[in-house]
């Protein structure tokens, strides 16, 4: 049909996307070699599993940290290593980075070489105590460098180092894990699990890097080869998901994958979303269970603090957002979703903090316009630790330096932050009638898949839009509905899958 190519077309021209190269492959990505250290870190690795050295992966309790360290764990698996095993920091109970009790695991089990994966680029202290105890430490990372945290690690594999000519610098944590096993592969003539793209997709989705460039080809990857990248915890789940008929339906499989593994956190380094990958006995299905119940709780507990912010943002005026969570209302391990909220409701850079494990933790999140580690390193007198993006990024601090940070916080965003950024009307993509919006027109859109950031789903204005249109058709995003009246209205809409959208905006007085 004309009308629905032509609305296709509208979009790419809106996005200046040119068609002919959205078609991707593994082929696109650059070689691994160009990563700087990438040699250092090898030949250390090798040298481990040729000596038969213990080796432990340290990762990170998110899906991102989870599925890094499972590709490479699972790639050491795979050439036949016997002396590894991993290491999840619980946030609840340890702060993050390389702590006291990660640093006494090592000296208990004699490991001598420690591989970081999604952290460890800020861990100065942590990595020079790992050293005194006579352990290397291969750094794997993506978070910004703060050069006078950089640690004195064996070796650093991280898109940001200065002297990286790897040309895309926004990978996640796994994509640069992913780009270590490729490598290694390589060097070794070990094939890599096909597997292994579907986990860093669902890594990479999690942890909202931008869904463009090489990311894009990992995630694409996963979207055009679904059956070929399965292992059996994919198709474990599958047998207990809804449908998956079209590339919509993979994109949310692994968005769900990735949530459910975002539970499960353990003391002692365990993590139950990393042991129920692993595990291959009927032992999956119990883990499976208290995963999903986890989740449910934790989507529960969501929905309560959501409503809680509500309240906070109603009739808010302010150039940030700044909130003190002192009666726990918000818990520690959602203080960064509570942050990204704000920033979605009120489009202004915001600091969400709490007491915890006798320190201050903040999470800050910001849209364009703003950078938090930038802000966060201006005030680092008054911070114990930091780091993370530009977009989104954390701190540990001492109770009483509250005051002095909000202080020298407000001076750096008064300098820096161009308050009419926050005011801006939202952008959308292009005109369109709500006849175009059908099934033949979105499975022309899903080779613009996967949304994400600099990506994102459609917005589009829709003229002429109904109550009536919509009855029996869609499902609409909670409180979307009551926005219409039965008038004609022109609105703009977010649009999210074949059959869902969300009304942004009525345009219509």
């Amino acid at each position: 049909m004309v009308i629905e190519q032509n609305l296709y077309n509208r979009l790419l021209k809106a996005r200046n996307i040119d068609a002919s190269k959205l078609d991707t492959r593994l082929d696109d990505l650059p070689d691994e070699k160009v990563f700087a250290n990438i040699d250092a870190v090898v030949e250390r690795i090798r040298e481990a599993v040729f000596n038969n050295e213990a080796i432990v992966i340290f990762g990170h309790d998110d899906p991102d940290g989870i599925t890094s360290t499972y590709i490479l764990y699972k790639f050491l698996n795979d050439i036949g290593c016997q002396g590894h095993s991993y290491y999840i920091p619980n946030r609840n109970l340890e702060s993050h980075g390389i702590q006291d009790k990660f640093i006494n695991h090592v000296k208990e089990h004699g490991f001598k070489l420690v591989v970081t994966v999604d952290n460890g680029i800020s861990a100065k202290q942590g990595v020079q105590k790992l050293n005194d105890l006579g352990c290397d430490v291969i750094v794997t990372d993506h978070h910004l460098i703060q050069p006078e945290m950089l640690p004195d690690a064996y070796a650093i594999m991280n898109p940001h180092l200065p002297e990286c000519n790897y040309p895309f610098k926004a990978l996640a944590g796994v994509g640069v894990a992913l780009m270590l096993i490729r490598y290694l592969g390589r060097m070794w003539e070990q094939p890599i699990d096909p597997a292994s793209y579907f986990w860093a997709a669902a890594g990479s989705i999690a942890d909202k890097v931008p869904m463009i460039g090489m990311n894009r080809v990992i995630v694409r990857h996963v979207l055009d080869n679904f059956e070929s990248v399965q292992d059996q915890t994919v198709q474990f789940l599958l047998r207990n998901y809804s449908r998956v008929s079209s590339q919509t339906d993979i994109f949310s499989f692994i968005t769900y994958t990735s949530r459910l593994i975002a539970n499960g956190r353990e003391e002692g380094g365990r993590h139950s979303g990393l042991s129920f990958i692993n595990q291959l006995s009927d032992a999956k299905a119990n883990l499976f269970e208290r995963l999903e119940e986890q989740k449910n709780l934790w989507e529960s507990e969501l929905n309560r603090v959501f409503g809680f912010l509500d309240t906070l943002t109603e009739d808010f005026v302010g150039n940030y957002f700044v909130y003190f969570d002192d009666d726990g209302v918000i818990p520690y391990s959602l203080l960064g979703t509570a942050a990204t909220f704000i920033v979605n409701r009120l489009g202004i850079p915001t600091i969400m903090l709490k007491p915890h494990n006798n320190h201050t933790v903040c999470e800050g999140r910001c849209s364009d316009g703003f950078n938090m580690v930038k802000a966060f390193t201006h005030c680092k007198e008054h911070l114990i630790q930091f780091g993370g993006h530009a977009k989104a990024a954390g701190f540990t601090m001492e109770p009483g330096c509250y005051d002095l940070f909000l202080e020298c916080f407000n001076q750096y965003l008064t300098e820096n932050y161009d308050t009419s950024q926050a005011e801006q009307e939202i952008r959308y993509d292009t005109e369109c009638s709500i006849s175009e919006m059908n099934s033949e027109t979105w499975k022309a859109l899903e080779a613009l898949l996967p949304w994400g950031q600099k990506n994102p789903e459609p917005i589009l204005k829709v003229k002429d839009l109904r109550a009536s249109d919509l009855s029996g058709t869609w499902n609409l995003d909670s409180g979307s509905l009551h926005l219409l009246r039965d008038a004609r209205l022109d609105c703009l809409v977010m649009w999210r899958s074949q059959n869902q959208m969300r009304i942004l905006k009525i345009l219509d007085s």
